[in-house]
């Protein structure tokens, strides 16, 4: 879920937030939902939902490290989520409480969309109390397949928390990044042990490409370009721009000869209606195929010049 260097500490103006157990959390998150009619807290919101600042002054400082985005809102459950992990208690039941936070349907069950979320927005908020690094959303995506793959299911179907359990337990990626929030050893008390970890490469998954299913497409706008038909030939770059002209003379009985058409580039896309640059010798005409190079006798009836 991170990169883990050494146990977490919380940036500065955030030292209030270390008071947390996991059941304080979770009365927390039941007063958000009795009385919160938004998904996200202003400063005041925040000030009382925590409950853990000595004053407005201390609270204002800690709300405007983690709105980062300055718009004077913060997502409570990227807060709530964060805050989870970094209360004290057993590993499981923080775990048990954050599958709870974005569940958002309250049924004990949870589909892809809110799993990806659940990973994305609890990253984010600990990035900001903590300053751990965040691995990109592709990753984060191929986590979430994972956690579907592991539990044998669709991910058109609903994983629960059984599910969600099975994977961060045995998970190498999951397991190592959260000894960061492991305050005693009573946390990982029952948990299996590294030598029964699963270790899965989820950077393999990003440098091949995630595929047509990957959920920021739409956000990114547009087709994948691997994804488009092949057109059986090489891609040349820009055609330079063509012009054609045309050259002619009149004889000395009064007659016009056969009009010759040139194509010639031109430079920096203007037109040349000579069909060559200026000063420069028009190349000979080529021998037509089949036919004599020596010239054609002219016909009696020819075009005049009046």
């Amino acid at each position: 879920m991170g990169i883990s260097l050494s146990r977490a500490e919380v940036v500065k103006g955030l030292e209030p937030l270390n008071v947390f157990a996991v059941n304080d959390i979770r009365l927390m998150f039941a007063r958000f939902q009795n009385l919160c009619p938004t998904p996200a807290l202003w400063e005041r919101a925040f000030y009382e939902l925590l409950g853990c600042f000595d004053s407005a002054e201390s609270c204002s400082k800690a709300f405007l490290v983690i709105d980062t985005d300055g718009n004077g809102l913060v997502d409570a459950r990227e807060v709530l989520g964060a805050l989870a992990v970094l209360s004290k208690g057993r590993l499981t039941d923080r775990m048990a409480l954050l599958f709870d936070i974005f569940d958002l349907n309250s049924e004990k069950e949870m589909a892809f969309d809110e799993v990806f979320l659940m990973l994305r927005r609890t990253m984010a908020g600990l990035r900001k109390m903590v300053g751990i690094s965040v691995p990109p959303e592709k990753i984060i995506h191929s986590m979430t397949k994972q956690i579907y793959k592991t539990a044998r299911k669709h991910r058109d179907h609903r994983i629960l928390v059984d599910d969600w359990y099975n994977w961060w337990v045995s998970d190498a990626s999951c397991r190592n990044a959260l000894k960061m929030f492991c305050w005693n050893a009573d946390d990982q008390r029952g948990l299996p042990t590294p030598d029964q970890y699963s270790f899965v490469d989820y950077a393999k998954g990003v440098q091949e490409g995630v595929g047509p299913d990957d959920p920021l497409r739409a956000l990114r706008g547009g087709a994948d370009p691997a994804a488009r038909p092949p057109t059986g030939k090489k891609d040349s770059g820009p055609q330079p721009e063509l012009d054609r002209g045309m050259s002619a003379h009149v004889n000395s009985d009064g007659s016009m000869s056969r009009p010759k058409f040139d194509i010639q580039e031109s430079e920096g896309g203007q037109q040349n209606p000579m069909g060559s640059p200026s000063g420069a010798p028009r190349p000979p005409e080529a021998p037509r195929t089949g036919r004599s190079a020596s010239p054609r006798p002219r016909s009696k009836e020819s075009t005049t010049v009046r």
